[in-house]
This record gives structure tokens, C-alpha cells and sequence, in this order.
């Protein structure tokens, strides 16, 4: 078949790759237009750009789903739209030039989780399970009847890095599997059951880590935004992500008196040695340890290498 590619996160690249090495063919590639980044403001094109570009692939770049985009639409010769992360709503004109061909990856147990972020989302809430959707759009957000869906586990050291490559892995081959069959006819799409439950954009306040949540909640936060963009704190005026954590346990008295003592504030450093690295307060007489860290504008670095490199002592405080 020939497909037409919609994408623009890191994400989206393995599905690129996927196609572009089966039998299908892809003859234009849809992305978000290049943004400006840092200080200097340069222009940086997202990864599907940069990949469509080694593939040699013609690249349609877009700001918004308008017009001009139909227009571009409409002068190719294409069997089927498939669209992974893409960032945009499809119109239902452009999703009527697919003639009922248009494919989505949602990385989601669909009608759970849908909108912008579920794999956060499912970090966040704390789910045992999660699983990638491939369905057929409509012009409804993430209501589309589905071709296939395959459910696994949400391990207890997966973050997000780690759930979307194991969604990638699942994800990747059962796409071009569904592409074979719809190009055979012979698959058939059923419809999403259940209760629907959908996700939010989330924002740099979402990312800030409240120190009076129960441990497992802010352990929940550090994994669904690990390692970019990072779930913050800060100390000393310093912003710092916290990329790696883990439940702090404990039976010594001394400890158990210092996490129960209300005269310490959630986020207060109980311990800050070499031997346990950096233990933090929070709610309901429990502690996080801080596993790896990163300062802003530095490179990540273990809690001992920061315990060495920056004055931190028991009684300090991460806001």
C-alpha cells in the first residue's frame, strides 16, 4: 500500500522505520514545522523530520491542520494515512481522502486513556497494566473503531523511557501486521466497550513534585515524567530534576521518630550520608530515596555524586 505518514515525536520514529522497511511504501511524510530552540533561537526539526530526511522521503511540514494541507493531501496517490503522535486532531475532510484507510497507534486499552498523554498518564495513576491500540480514526478524538489491541504489564521499575519502548516493540510489528491484513481485506475492526477515560496536555506545574503527597504518589510522578522533561524540585534556588527514586524503608527508631516528628516539614532531608544516600520526608510517615538526580543545566548524576559535589545535610529542605 501507499501510506502517508503522520508524526513528529521521538516516538513516532520506530513506526516510521517500521513501515519503511516492510513491503509498503511510503510517499509523504506530515510533521510538525521546525520550531526555534535554545538560546540562539535556531530552528530545530523535530526527529520524524530528521529521520524522514535520512530516508530520503518527501516531507510535508505543517503548523496546523488547514487548508493548505487538504490541498497537499489531495494531489497525492496514497491507499492509507497512518498516524502515530502526531500532535494534531485530523479533520474529517482529510480523514474522508483516506476512503476509510486511516490508522492510528495509540499507546493506550482504548476507551481508557484517551488524548495526548496515556503512557504518562498510566504512570501517574499507578496502573499494573497498560497496552497499544491500533484503530481506525474518525473525526472524533480517539473514538475510532479498533483493528487490534494487545494488553501487558507495567512492571514496577518502568518509566516513561522504559513503557514506551515496550510499547514501540509490541506496537511497531502489530502495525504492519494490521497494514498486511487491511491491504488483503481481511480485517475487520470492532468497537471500543467500556467506560472512557481521557488524558490531559500537561504543563511545567504538573511536573513539580509535591513533597505532601504519600511516597508512592511522588514516586508515581518521578517515573511518568523520567527522564524528560523530569519531575522537579527545588534546593538551595537550585531546580533539579529527580529522574530515579524509590520507596525509603526502614525500622530503626531513630527514623521512624524523624519521619512521624511534626516539627519536620514534608521534603525535609532526613538522612544525607554515603551509606543511604539522600532519604526525603513525605506523607504518611514514609520517605523517598533519591536515586539519580540532574541540576538544571548539568548532566544527570547519582545522589552520592551530589551528596559530593553540593552541601546537603539532614534538617535541609527540597521545595
Amino acid at each position: 500500500m501507499k501510506i502517508i505518514f503522520f508524526g513528529s515525536s521521538e516516538f513516532s520514529v520506530s513506526f516510521l522505520d517500521a513501515i519503511s522497511k516492510s513491503k509498503h511504501e511510503i510517499i509523504a511524510v506530515v510533521t510538525n514545522a521546525d520550531k526555534q530552540s535554545g538560546r540562539g533561537k535556531k530552528l530545530l526539526a523535530n526527529p520524524v523530520k530528521q529521520r524522514a530526511v535520512q530516508l530520503n522521503l518527501k516531507i510535508v511540514e505543517i503548523k496546523k491542520i488547514n487548508e493548505y494541507i487538504y490541498k497537499e493531501l489531495l494531489n497525492l496517490n496514497f491507499d492509507c494515512l497512518v498516524i502515530v503522535s502526531f500532535g494534531h486532531v485530523i479533520s474529517k475532510d482529510i480523514i474522508n481522502l483516506s476512503h476509510g484507510c486511516a490508522v492510528n497507534v495509540h499507546p493506550s486499552l482504548l476507551p481508557k486513556y484517551r488524548g495526548p498523554s496515556p503512557i504518562v498518564s498510566a504512570l501517574i495513576n499507578g496502573d499494573k497494566e497498560t497496552g497499544v491500540t491500533i484503530m481506525n480514526i474518525n473525526e472524533n478524538l480517539d473514538m475510532g473503531d479498533i483493528f487490534a489491541q494487545v494488553r501487558f504489564k507495567i512492571s514496577s521499575t518502568d518509566n516513561k523511557d522504559k513503557l514506551e519502548s515496550k510499547t514501540i516493540q509490541i506496537g511497531a510489528p502489530l502495525l504492519i501486521s494490521v497494514l498486511n491484513l487491511i491491504e488483503l481485506k481481511m480485517i475487520e475492526t470492532f468497537p471500543q466497550e467500556g467506560e472512557p477515560s481521557y488524558t490531559k496536555v500537561f504543563n511545567s506545574g504538573d511536573m513539580r513534585i509535591d513533597w505532601s503527597l504519600k511516597s508512592d504518589e511522588i514516586l508515581n510522578k518521578i517515573k511518568a515524567f523520567s527522564s524528560e522533561p523530569g519531575a522537579f524540585t527545588i534546593f538551595n534556588g537550585l531546580r533539579i530534576k529527580i529522574l530515579n527514586a524509590a520507596e525509603y524503608y526502614c525500622k530503626e527508631e531513630d527514623f521512624t521518630r524523624l519521619v512521624s516528628d511534626d516539627r519536620y516539614e514534608y521534603g525535609t532531608v532526613i538522612i544525607a550520608d554515603k551509606d543511604n544516600g539522600i532519604i526525603v520526608k513525605c506523607k504518611g510517615g514514609k520517605a523517598l530515596k533519591i536515586i539519580e538526580l540532574k541540576v538544571e543545566g548539568k548532566t544527570k548524576i547519582s545522589s552520592l555524586d551530589f551528596l559530593n559535589g553540593y552541601k546537603i545535610e539532614p534538617g535541609d529542605y527540597f521545595s
